[in-house]
């Protein structure tokens, strides 16, 4: 029997999958630290959520990692295919959740809900200096557009904005959607009232927005990550202060800490990477990652949730 070893929490039904499956599963949010380097030494599968896995880890007995979740940059890729490791990740499952919380995100900063908030408790009253604007009209400029973006993309035209999209993998000048599709980051910024990131965190995409592509943005445009914290210079967001604020689910170095310049900025909204966690996401993801592993036993791994196929 395959050994399953489950590095964070998980659904139920998901544990119970994998031991109907025949898997021995240890759940590792059990096991004191010396318990668990010891069961994660001897697994043959890993089933992990953001746990940063080393290098080193990918090696015999090791045969499978399975992500919870479409994010990779907490598995060490290159080790994999060096060691034969196959990578699996859970593309779509979450894909509803993020999106909602993204539109939560653009709602809340474009009604001014923090400092409205803050009056209410204060005052009893509103705000009358918040900036508040309607969607409607806005300019919304997606930066990747996998199933999330998609998503986000039409919830956003229900809400009357016109949306562009940018993503290495689009041809031609609008997609079959009828949304706009951007070339040049820096020419596309500088019409975008919202920008909103959904992109994987890559080399390639590492600090993709920095300083000069903030300062680009117009006047009271708003900034928004749901996807991978190191898209985004924090310190370069935290001081752009000719936005209209800022909205993060994610943020380089996890969990934030209290130094963090984004936990200080006037303009800034926090959420602790918890834009994935619905509980109809949260069951999906580990019923799709527990699902990668039976197929992967069984060598029918599907080849869209197949990031490294191993040997």
């Amino acid at each position: 029997m395959p050994e399953v070893l489950v590095t964070e929490p998980v659904h139920r039904d998901a544990l119970a999958l994998l031991r109907a499956g025949g898997c021995v599963v240890t759940d590792g949010t059990t096991l004191d630290q010396g318990a668990f380097e010891a069961a994660l030494a001897r697994a043959e599968i890993l089933l992990v959520r953001i746990l940063k896995l080393d290098p080193a880890r990918m090696a015999a007995p090791l045969r499978m990692v399975a992500k919870h979740g479409v994010g990779v940059d907490n598995i060490p890729l290159e080790a994999a295919r060096t060691g034969g490791i196959v990578v699996a990740n859970t593309p779509g499952a979450n894909a509803n959740a993020v999106a909602e919380h993204t539109l939560m995100l653009m709602l809340a900063l474009a009604k001014s809900l923090p400092r409205m908030t803050a009056a209410a408790l204060r005052d009893g009253r509103p705000d009358r200096t918040a900036r508040v604007v309607d969607l409607a009209g806005r300019r919304l400029l997606l930066i990747g557009f996998g199933r999330t973006a998609q998503r986000v993309a039409a919830l956003a035209q229900a809400f009357g904005m016109s949306v562009t999209v940018m993503s290495p993998r689009l041809r031609g000048e609008v997609t079959h959607e009828g949304y706009r599709i951007a070339r040049d980051l820096r020419h596309a910024v500088q019409s975008a009232d919202v920008l909103s990131l959904h992109c994987p965190l890559t080399p390639a995409t590492q600090g993709l927005i920095g300083a000069a592509e903030l300062a680009l943005l117009p006047d009271g445009a708003y900034v928004i990550n749901a996807a991978r914290g190191g898209l985004i210079n924090e310190a370069a967001l935290a001081a752009a202060t000719h936005l209209g604020g800022f909205a993060v689910d994610v943020v380089a170095d996890e969990p934030i800490r209290p130094e963090n310049p984004l936990l200080h900025a006037a303009n800034g909204i926090v959420t602790p990477h918890s834009a994935a966690m619905s509980a109809e996401a949260f069951r999906q993801m580990g019923m799709d990652a527990a699902q990668n592993i039976l197929d992967y036993l069984a060598g029918r791994l599907n080849p869209a949730h197949t990031v490294v196929a191993g040997r």
